[in-house]
C-alpha cells in the first residue's frame, strides 16, 4: 500500500548520504526511518503473524484457512522483520552516531531500542542476535563515555585505588580493583572508562617528571574530562 511508511527507503537513503559525508541529511533520514517504523500498523502485523504461526503449528482452522501452506515460512519471517523495525532502525541510528563520535546520542538511542525490545519480549519481533549486538554496542559506548560523575567517583575512591600510595593510579591498580567485590558497580564503570582511555588520560596533564609512566593523577582525570566534554557534541 502506498500510504504505508517505508523505513527501508529512508534507511537506504541515509546510508548513501553518510557515504557522501552529508551527515546532517543522513541523520535526518535515519531519524525518518525510525519514525516510519514506529508508524507501521504493528497491531495488524501481530494479528497476521499470529494467524500464520497458528496455521504452522496447529494446522488449518476457520481463521487461517485462506493462507497458502507453501508461503507460511516466508510470511512468518516477513512479519518478524516488520515487527522488529522499531528496534532495528534505532540500532542503525545509534550506530550512525557512534561512528561519528556523537556518543551521548548513540547511548540514548540504543537505550531506547533495548527498552522497546524488553517491552516486546515473547512477541514476534524479537531478534536475539540484533539484541546481543545492541547490548554490546551499549556496553562499549558506556565504557567510552563513562559515568557522568567519573571525576567525582575517581576522587572518592582514589585512596582505595592507590594501593602503593604514590599519588597515582596505574593500570595494574585499576585492573586489580576490577576484581575487588567491595568496589560498587558505579565505581567499576568509572574504572572501565579509565582503562579504555588509560594512555590518553595519563597524558592529559604534565604532572610527572620525565615520561608519563607513574599512572593517572587527579589532575589528569580533571583535564581529560574537560577535553572530552568539549569533543562530544551533537552533530551540527
Amino acid at each position: 500500500m502506498e500510504d504505508v511508511p517505508n523505513p527501508y527507503t529512508h534507511s537506504n537513503r541515509a546510508k548513501q548520504l553518510e557515504l557522501k559525508k552529508n551527515l546532517q541529511e543522513a541523520e535526518e533520514e535515519y531519524r525518518k526511518a525510525v519514525q516510519a517504523a514506529d508508524s507501521l500498523p504493528h497491531d495488524e502485523y501481530m494479528r497476521d503473524f499470529n494467524t500464520a504461526l497458528d496455521r504452522k503449528r496447529n494446522g488449518v482452522s476457520e481463521s487461517n484457512k485462506y493462507l497458502p501452506e507453501e508461503a507460511l515460512t516466508e510470511l512468518i519471517a516477513a512479519y518478524r522483520e516488520l515487527l522488529s523495525l522499531p528496534f532495528l532502525t534505532r540500532t542503525q541510528l545509534a550506530g550512525f552516531y557512534a561512528r561519528h563520535n556523537a556518543l551521548p546520542e548513540a547511548k540514548e538511542v540504543i537505550e531506547q531500542a533495548l527498552a522497546i525490545e524488553a517491552q516486546t519480549k515473547g512477541r514476534a519481533g524479537n531478534n536475539a542476535e540484533a539484541e546481543r549486538r545492541a547490548a554490546e554496542l551499549l556496553k562499549n559506548i558506556g565504557d567510552i563515555l563513562g559515568p557522568a560523575n567519573a571525576e567525582e567517583l575517581f576522587l572518592a575512591y582514589f585512596d582505595k585505588l592507590d594501593v602503593n600510595k604514590n599519588g597515582f593510579i596505574d593500570e595494574q591498580e585499576l585492573k586489580r580493583a576490577q576484581l575487588d567485590i567491595s568496589v560498587p558497580p558505579e565505581a567499576q564503570s568509572m574504572i572501565r572508562y579509565l582503562l579504555y582511555h588509560y594512555f590518553a588520560v595519563e597524558k592529559a596533564s604534565n604532572d610527572e617528571f620525565g615520561e608519563e609512566i607513574s599512572g593517572i593523577s587527579k589532575n589528569d582525570v580533571r583535564k581529560f574530562q574537560k577535553s572530552t566534554k568539549a569533543n562530544w557534541k551533537r552533530l551540527k
